[in-house]
């Protein structure tokens, strides 16, 4: 099992920009133009702790049908969190900027996507070792799965988890990774 705490994350301004575009969702009347969102964004990443714990299982594992959809040789299973800073600075923003106060979902998600992203690129590093390759990622929210995840992660750890049904702090997600045998390529006879 792997722990690793309080490393960078990148928030591009480019990418909150485009997912609130999508979601019909005007920055500018949040008071957020292009100065203003990078700032927000910059106090974003200083103030988080962000961490992950992950760990790779073999295909024997009794749990793996009910956190990894796709059957593998073996999976990871990755707890990952911005902390309960993270929940902070959203609650004091959205108390002294009610306005802004849709757009801190979509900066959650970016930011969580950024720890999957970086946990998973260390777990390809092993996979590749093993001749193996992963996946795509895979979102686990099914509540019974997301708490035999925490408890098989020990996600306490990194301060995660699991009650009523969904996990705390908000700012955390699990994900599966399966290991899948590389193809080989076939020569010319």
């Amino acid at each position: 099992m792997r722990k690793i705490v309080g490393f960078k994350i990148n928030l591009r301004s480019r990418e909150v920009q485009r997912r609130a575009k999508k979601a019909k969702l005007d920055l500018e009347a949040a008071g957020l133009g292009e100065a203003e969102l990078e700032l927000l964004l910059d106090k974003t990443a200083k103030a988080v702790v962000p961490a992950v714990l992950f760990d790779t299982f073999p295909h024997s594992d009794p749990e793996q049908t009910q956190l990894s959809p796709l059957r593998g040789l073996a999976y990871s299973a990755v707890v990952a969190t911005l902390g309960q800073a993270f929940e902070e600075l959203a609650r004091q923003s959205c108390a002294s900027r009610p306005e802004r106060g849709p757009v801190w979902p979509i900066v959650r998600e970016i930011a969580l996507e950024e720890c999957v992203r970086f946990a998973a690129s260390l777990i390809e590093d092993e996979a590749i070792k093993e001749s193996c390759e992963l996946s795509p990622i895979s979102p686990v929210s099914e509540p019974a799965a997301l708490e035999t995840a925490v408890k098989k992660l020990e996600a306490g750890k990194i301060a995660v988890t699991f009650d009523g049904g969904r996990l705390s702090p908000e700012a955390s997600a699990v994900v599966s990774l399966s290991w899948v045998a590389k193809a080989k390529a076939k020569g010319k006879k």
